[in-house]
């Protein structure tokens, strides 16, 4: 599987591996423009001027040596490296003293519309923020400044810096940018700082790997209306304190080809986190999420439409998200999410949360969400309220005894196991338009609401209602029929009313099935819907407690055994044609034209010891007609 999450991650960065920017082989040491490294000295005309020489003759490593250098807002230039030397630390100036300066609530250091930027070394860049972080931007007009800003450049690299304590986010990326990298880059603030999200990263073709990120708000936040945030990879990063790998609030740019692989989340607030709202949306598509864990995360998984109304939607009911309103003419900013996929991942969250969220607009359902091989751990359930074509494949939400797997509104679900599943889904919500298939899986509820009007989708499993089920004129129930079986068990009252459909699943034959049953009464009926190939049917309801299928061939059987012999009153058949110890019927006619339910049955046993099969309660001793053989279900 990791062979095939990272053959998706390469073409969902289709573009190839960033282009790196070109740096001229010229030196300009800080040291020689005048600056001080004494932690008290304001260097920002020195470190100014070595960047604008370095600019001038046409790019070159603008270089910090030790020492701890204090500086205002500084401006970079094409073709720079800002090297900070393992033992030098590039510091903001207090917010006292920087406030003093141009452009002080704006960046500390900045790019705009430029080309080959890199910043490297194994020092550190330190926003002194911890002022910036208890002062009231409402009473000046001076907002918290971003520590790096890079509006619109194009060939930007940063790798193996310390970043820590900005004023408000750390590492910005804006505007149309491309081909941008951030590698082995460590983040390190406390997560009680505000809005210090880690990167925010707008653009094309880009790249994030061998990352260490804790911060006060998102580790990795995506998406803007300045620009498209497009073919992306986030590879083997540690995220710590934070608000997780989030997609948002704006979206409007479009966020799309996103690949999040082979990372790990460790005590954030969140995990994989999408939100925006209708005056802020735009298309989020193609995302994979493969190879994930994360460990005492309090949402896992959040996908939501309506954050600026809600904020962090971790207590929203089936209630609550039936009753939101739908705009008569939805703008052209209303959040589209689909084609998302989470591969391989394993999660445990916060104590008293729920698994997670999916929560997309009446108007605009989030579509194609596939959980492959997900496990999550927590208190409560996983929401899926305005969302089609959900698929949980060979995944497992595990919650404390009681609690609903899945909560749904407005909800199109799928859950399929390569094997039979052992885990019950318990289902919860509300009846609108809730649609429901179970391949190999089980699944009970005891809320009769939560089955809407489209259809139940039945191959070998069992769904349990713990309650009275009535079925809608409108309702239609799929059933794969075979060796494996596939029913509805209500333990009420049973009315009836819609279609029933078949379809031939592993091993599938005539034969009588059970579809319902039920422990309380029985009203209605089933119109029999479509049936494989080749088979009739007609539905059951005589029998107490269940509704059956009886299904015939229409295709004349042909005889697949033999009678060779009688011995002493017994009839021997030869030849192949079942499992040894099986029940079988043995249906005999004189007439091969005629369907298998107007044969007569003359025995029931099964095979013997040596693969023969052997009758003793022979209506016709070896004597005429031809005899078929049909294994009871």
């Amino acid at each position: 599987m990791a062979l095939l999450a990272a053959g998706l991650a390469l073409a969902r960065t289709a573009q190839g591996a960033p282009t790196l920017p070109t740096i001229p082989g010229r030196t300009f040491y800080i040291t020689n423009y005048g600056a001080i490294g004494d932690g008290v000295t304001t260097n920002t005309t020195a470190i100014q001027n070595a960047i604008n020489a370095a600019a001038a003759a046409g790019g070159g490593t603008v270089e910090f040596t030790a020492g701890v250098y204090e500086s205002a807002p500084l401006t970079l230039g094409n073709g720079i490296n800002l090297q900070i030397d393992a033992g030098a630390e590039l510091q903001m100036l207090p917010m006292s003293s920087f406030t003093n300066y141009p452009n002080a609530g704006s960046y500390f250091l900045y790019g705009n519309n430029l080309h080959d930027l890199e910043i490297s070394g194994a020092g550190t860049i330190d926003g002194q923020g911890a002022a910036w972080w208890t002062y009231d931007a409402t009473n000046s007009s001076l907002s918290r400044p971003y520590m790096l800003y890079f509006n619109g450049c194009q060939r930007v690299l940063a790798q193996n810096i310390t970043l820590q304590n900005p004023p408000a986010q750390h590492l910005v990326f804006k505007g149309k940018g491309g081909n941008i990298t951030v590698q082995s880059i460590t983040i390190n603030t406390s997560g009680s700082s505000p809005n210090t999200d880690g990167i925010d990263l707008v653009g094309t073709n880009a790249l994030v790997q061998n990352c260490s990120i804790s911060d006060g708000d998102d580790n990795i936040a995506l998406g803007s209306g300045s620009g498209p945030s497009a073919g992306i990879l986030v590879t083997n990063c540690a995220f710590g304190y934070g608000h997780g790998v989030s997609i948002g609030s704006y979206t409007s740019g479009g966020v799309s080809n996103l690949t999040v692989l082979n990372c790990s989340f460790n005590n954030t607030a969140n995990g994989i986190r999408m939100k925006s709202d209708n005056d802020r949306g735009g298309v989020t598509q193609n995302l994979l999420y493969a190879n994930i864990t994360m460990t005492n995360v309090n949402l896992p998984l959040i996908i939501d439409s309506y954050y600026e109304e809600y904020g962090t939607p971790d207590d929203i009911t089936p209630a609550i998200a039936a009753a939101q309103s739908v705009p008569a003419n939805p703008p052209a900013t209303t959040p589209i999410w689909r084609n998302i996929t989470l591969s391989n991942v394993s999660a445990v969250g916060g104590s008293g949360y729920i698994a997670g969220i999916i929560w997309g607009r009446t108007e605009m359902p989030v579509t194609n969400v596939t959980l492959s091989r997900v496990t999550i751990s927590a208190s409560k359930t996983l929401d899926l309220y305005n969302v089609a074509g959900m698929q949980l494949l060979d995944s497992q939400i595990n919650l404390p005894a009681g609690q609903k797997t899945l909560t749904l509104y407005n909800a199109q679900v799928a859950a399929s196991n390569r094997v039979p599943g052992t885990n019950v889904i318990l289902l919860d919500g509300t009846n609108s338009a809730n649609a429901l298939a179970l391949y190999n899986a089980t699944a009970s509820t005891t809320d009769r609401n939560v089955l809407g009007a489209n259809p139940i989708t039945l191959a070998g499993s069992l769904l349990t209602v713990s309650n009275s089920l009535s079925l809608s004129n409108a309702s239609a129930v799929d059933f794969f029929l075979g060796t494996n079986g596939s029913q509805v068990a209500v333990t009420g009252n049973l009315s009836l009313a819609g279609s029933v459909n078949v379809a031939a699943g592993g091993g599938f034959n005539a034969g009588q099935f059970k579809l319902f049953t039920y422990a309380g009464s029985l009203s209605g009926g089933l119109a029999l819907g479509s049936l494989p190939a080749g088979y009739t049917g007609s539905i059951v309801t005589n029998m107490p407690g269940q509704v059956s299928l009886i299904l015939d061939s229409t295709v004349p059987p042909q005889p697949g055994f033999t009678a060779v012999k009688s011995l002493g009153g017994a009839l021997v058949f030869s030849g192949g044609g079942g499992p040894l110890n099986e029940e079988y019927l043995v249906l005999s006619s004189t007439n091969l034209g005629l369907p298998p339910s107007q044969w007569s049955v003359v025995a029931t046993n099964a095979f013997s010891h040596n693969g023969a099969f052997v009758f003793t309660n022979t209506q016709a001793t070896g004597a005429g007609g031809v005899f078929y053989m049909l294994e009871v279900p």
